[in-house]
């Protein structure tokens, strides 16, 4: 798996939600799933962060317009 283009997915990803107060942290990739880690500490609004569901979406399309191997991102998310 391509580090350079994960990085920039994820990079994107941290953007949209840096938008609401929170970041999102790359944890591994494995098998052609992408694991990820929902941080809220800085967020004035928890909630106001989309749900975990929509994150994910939205991460594997970022993710797999850029690596083709990837099938699946999932999120751990502070708020379940």
């Amino acid at each position: 798996m391509d580090q350079a283009l994960l990085d920039e997915a994820v990079g994107e990803l941290r953007a949209l939600v840096a938008l609401d107060g929170g970041d999102v942290e790359f944890v591994s990739a494995a098998e052609g799933t992408v694991a990820l880690r929902l941080i809220l500490e800085g967020a004035e609004c928890r909630e106001c962060v989309m749900p975990k569901e929509f994150l994910e979406q939205i991460a594997l399309d970022m993710v797999t317009t850029r690596l083709g191997e990837v099938s699946a991102v999932t999120i751990d998310d502070p708020r379940e």
